[in-house]
């Protein structure tokens, strides 16, 4: 699903209430990859603009971490895009990357 905010474009990447059953770490992970194959990056030159190695991509893309902020953050600046979670009682959880989706 694809929105406009103030800063650009919405991709609303993963929410957990389509498997109330899949994991917080699944649901960024699935973000990660979708944004990832929509701006047609590889996981070798995302995690060469983050600063993590290829298997750490791969590990977080599968749900296999639990992401620290930081490496959110490291993240979503590689993508060139802010990172948006919801958070919704009753709903779950929403993960999504907003702003120009211009990698650097």
């Amino acid at each position: 699903m694809v929105q406009r905010h103030r800063r650009g474009m919405i991709w609303t990447c993963a929410e957990r209430g389509e498997n109330p059953a899949e994991k917080l770490e699944q649901v960024v992970g699935r973000a990660v990859r979708e944004c990832r194959g929509r701006t047609g990056m590889t996981q070798a030159r995302l995690a060469e603009l983050s600063g993590l190695t290829q298997a750490a991509i791969s590990r977080l893309e599968h749900g296999r971490c639990m992401p620290t902020f930081a490496l959110l953050e490291r993240i979503a600046g590689a993508f060139g895009s802010a990172l948006l979670v919801s958070v919704e009682p009753g709903r779950g959880v929403t993960v999504a990357f907003a702003g120009s989706g211009e990698a650097a």
